[in-house]
């Protein structure tokens, strides 16, 4: 019997693909095969061009030298198979694709193979534990003819090795199948609303029993209903919290803020164990008012089209609102706040901001309530009480472009923003009440020309008596990607509310609402519910 195992190469591994035995055990390396039965040769081919791959198009896996050991057994069969429902993802690019060069990012969706996931490091080399057929390898050769080619591809395998490990183009790119920047990986964007990471979206909201006494609520979905657990909190030492994706792994986590407005210091923090710990910056505010300090606003967005979520604060800066960009790392480190965008005729306390992508470039915009009219000096230093109207800002991934500020044709008790279609776009929600016709009513708009532009069909009407809307938020109840609206009504002088109700988005219309919890009944009418992350309208 000969004494030498099969050399190393490339052997078919099911679907068209092959993967790569090093001599003494299988690697994770696979390419596409140029045949179904071919076999790579030997000698290596050269250098691959530096040419970047259309964005559209997924770089194909670099080309690699079989490296052959005349201690080596014979391979055994193909991996170990996975535990019951895991899947080892591979990308699926075309044939004759450039290389991936460093730095550069995947464009294709990934997709998912037959081949079973990988074992431990340990199981890469004992092939005695695989099953199946051993691979068709190339015919035995004499010891003299496998001596002489086994130097040879020895000595052009270092010059190969040398040239991937300049270009490295798997580096920076590596990961798991959870990791977005991963080319063999999935990437799942965040349920709306969840917090819990069940892919379920909940809700949370403070009950403000009285100035003292405050209770913060969680209700987290079921799927058919909300299970409540609450806690009492100090409502004037309460930080600010937000639940969004800041690392990129496809599940919310919370980011807390504060503003200290003497220092003018905005604080990032986390309970979360991935962030990377607390973050301080100094913004650029000052302001006008014969009382109190400026105040900000602080909300999420990929603002410059990377992927990560960033952070946009506003604030005034005498007689302009100023907006400020985060980014984000997508590690949730931020950088330091860089203006995008001052905001001429406006004060803070009118400015609103939404985030989403309404433009559907890529990038987050925002939708911004503003002064519909002409500021004099009294409004600088004090309050406005003129009209509203609303402006889009888009972002071009580097500064916010401003548009007209259209006047206010309708009000709203609530706007907010989601995917309520499934469509992975965002839209803007109005809510409103009518108490003569006893109903609440959702609107859904396309705001992507800069005005209120009604998505025609697309609503939804429920009953609540004489009652008026008291909080309302979005949020994907059911994890089924579209973005429902759950809400609050209670009538003047009613110490009770009805109930936390949700109305179910088809994706083309609103159903009528049923409660999912009950609401705490109060001592007086001055009882109110005010759902946290939501500013109250």
């Amino acid at each position: 019997m000969n004494d030498f195992s099969t050399p190393a190469g490339w052997y078919p591994d099911g679907d068209g693909w092959e993967r790569r035995w090093d001599g003494s055990g299988w690697t994770d390396e696979r390419r596409r095969m140029a045949e179904p039965t071919q076999v790579r040769p030997a000698t290596p081919p050269a250098s691959p061009p530096p040419t970047v791959a259309p964005p559209a198009t997924p770089p194909a896996t670099p080309p690699a030298t079989p490296q052959a050991s005349p201690q080596a057994g014979p391979p055994a069969g193909p991996p170990p198979t996975a535990p019951p429902g895991a899947q080892y993802p591979i990308a699926q690019p075309p044939a004759h694709q450039p290389a991936q060069q460093p730095g550069q990012q995947p464009g294709q969706q990934p997709g998912y193979g037959h081949v079973p996931s990988w074992g431990s490091a340990q199981q890469h080399h004992q092939p005695q534990g695989f099953h199946g057929h051993p691979p068709a390898g190339p015919p035995r050769r004499s010891r003299l003819g496998l001596w002489i080619t086994l130097a040879l591809v020895l000595l052009l395998g270092v010059g190969t090795a040398v040239t991937l490990a300049v270009l490295q183009p798997w580096d920076g790119d590596g990961g798991t199948a959870d990791d977005p920047k991963d080319p063999d990986g999935a990437t799942t964007a965040a349920v709306q609303g969840d917090v819990n990471g069940d892919d379920l979206g909940d809700v949370r909201y403070y009950v403000n029993f009285d100035y003292d006494e405050v209770k913060k609520v969680e209700a987290t979905s079921n799927g058919n209903g909300f299970e409540l657990s609450e806690v009492a909190v100090d409502p004037y030492s309460e930080p600010k919290e937000m639940f969004f994706d800041w690392d990129n792994d496809g599940v919310n986590e919370k980011l807390v803020w504060k503003f200290v407005a003497s220092g003018k210091q905005i604080t990032l923090s986390s309970p979360d164990g991935d962030f990377p710990g607390e973050q301080n910056f100094t913004m650029s505010l000052s302001t006008l008012r014969e009382y109190g300090g400026p105040d900000i606003q602080v909300v999420n967005g990929d603002f410059d089209g990377d992927g990560d979520q960033d952070l946009a604060v506003v604030g005034p800066n005498d007689r302009v609102v100023d907006v400020s960009v985060l980014l984000n790392d997508g590690k949730g480190t931020f950088a330091a706040p860089v203006l995008w965008l001052s905001i001429t005729n406006a004060v803070i306390d009118v400015v609103r901001l939404w985030a989403g992508d309404f433009d559907k470039d890529g990038d987050t915009d925002l939708w911004a309530q503003l002064p519909a009219e002409r500021l004099d000096d009294e409004d600088y230093s004090g309050y406005y009480s003129g009209d509203r109207g609303y402006a889009l800002l888009k972002s071009t991934g580097k500064n916010f472009e401003a548009g007209a500020v259209s006047k206010a044709s309708d009000y709203f008790e609530a706007l907010l923003v989601g995917d309520v279609t499934g469509d992975g776009t965002a839209n803007l929600v109005g809510v409103k009440t009518n108490s003569s016709k006893e109903e609440l009513t959702v609107s859904v708009f396309d705001v992507s020309g800069g005005r209120l532009e009604e998505v025609k069909g697309f609503t939804g009407v429920t009953k609540i008596g004489q009652r008026s809307l008291q909080g309302a938020t979005l949020s994907d109840v059911e994890g089924d990607g579209k973005a429902d609206l759950v809400f609050v009504v209670k009538a003047y002088k009613e110490a009770k509310f009805t109930g936390v109700q949700v109305m179910k988005s088809t994706g083309a219309v609103f159903e009528p609402a049923l409660v999912w919890a009950e609401t705490p009944e109060c001592k007086d009418d001055g009882c109110r519910i005010e759902f946290i992350g939501v500013r109250r309208y």
